[in-house]
């Protein structure tokens, strides 16, 4: 079952850790979240893999040490230093050889709502793992840049006016409520340009952008969306939809982009096959919010 996010309750949170140079980011962030949100408990995890060389120097550990102390001590070593918040939290280590399932039960033993784990860059590695807890998990995922700003007043959701997207305002409307910030819709369309040698191309224009807003008074009469939010449309013209939202998250400066993990269907749909795995696998410099 789906789990809404809303910050009117206290919130449950794992965050993935991996002994890389990402981990003090997203321990700072999620200090930053103790700020923002009504933290009940952080569980900081990790997993070692079976296919690692760990084990390669068991023989060498001193009588009573095992890998999981050493882990444990280093990974208790960089909370210390870098985890600020005031929520109470959890250490948990596994082994095994499938992350994203470790992550998927734990988050299901613990009723976690937001999974949080570095984005794809240098520091993070292929990004498989996102790709995969996208379709694994019944939490929500929220992936950190290793460049990111501590505040969450301005918020970019992208929609296809699709119900599932409609979910993606529920949680920006909680995010937002301390801050007052801002919450912009943005749909992304295409007038294909082999029409254009055959129409009037300032009356499709015009016809399309009036369409576009009546659809989107319609989407958010429907879905009770807030007064405040905000309605964007851009023709992406040459450029993938990916591209228009990376840019214009960018250009204005958002401090979050929050997005359901399915669209409505395969014609107008924004996050299905390679859309979704770009989305996840872009270097942004804000947190991606999935809502699963």
């Amino acid at each position: 079952m789906t789990k809404i996010l809303s910050l009117d309750k206290e919130l449950s949170l794992m965050v993935a850790l991996d002994l890389t140079k990402m981990d003090p980011i997203l321990l700072r962030y999620v200090s930053f979240l103790c700020r923002v949100w009504k933290i009940k408990h952080l569980y900081f995890t990790h997993n070692i893999k079976q296919s690692q060389l760990y084990n390669l120097y068991e023989d060498f550990l001193k009588d009573g040490i095992t890998i999981e102390d050493i882990v444990g001590r280093e990974l208790e070593r960089s909370i210390e230093v870098n985890y600020t918040g005031t929520a109470p939290h959890s250490l948990l280590i596994s082994s095994d050889n499938y992350t994203e399932s470790v992550l998927t039960e734990l988050a299901q033993e613990y009723n976690i709502d937001v999974v949080v784990t570095g984005n794809k860059d240098e520091l993070q590695g292929t990004g498989a793992l996102t790709q995969k807890l996208v379709r694994m998990l019944e939490s929500n995922l929220l992936l950190v840049p290793e460049e990111t700003k501590h505040h969450l007043n301005k918020v970019l959701i992208p929609t296809d006016f699709s119900a599932d997207s409609a979910k993606s305002f529920l949680a920006a409307r909680s995010i937002v409520e301390s801050t007052k910030g801002e919450v912009v819709a943005l749909h992304v369309y295409n007038i294909p340009s082999f029409f254009f040698p055959y129409i009037d191309t300032q009356k499709a224009i015009d016809k399309t952008k009036k369409h576009l807003h009546h659809k989107f008074e319609q989407f958010s009469k429907k879905h009770r969306l807030p007064n405040y939010v905000r309605f964007q449309h851009i023709d992406r013209e040459e450029l993938s939809v990916v591209d228009v939202i990376e840019q214009q998250a960018e250009k204005d400066d958002f401090d979050i982009v929050v997005l359901s993990a399915r669209g409505g269907n395969n014609f107008t749909s924004l996050f299905i096959g390679s859309i979704t795995n770009d989305l996840l696998l872009r270097n942004r410099n804000m947190p991606l919010l999935v809502i699963i």
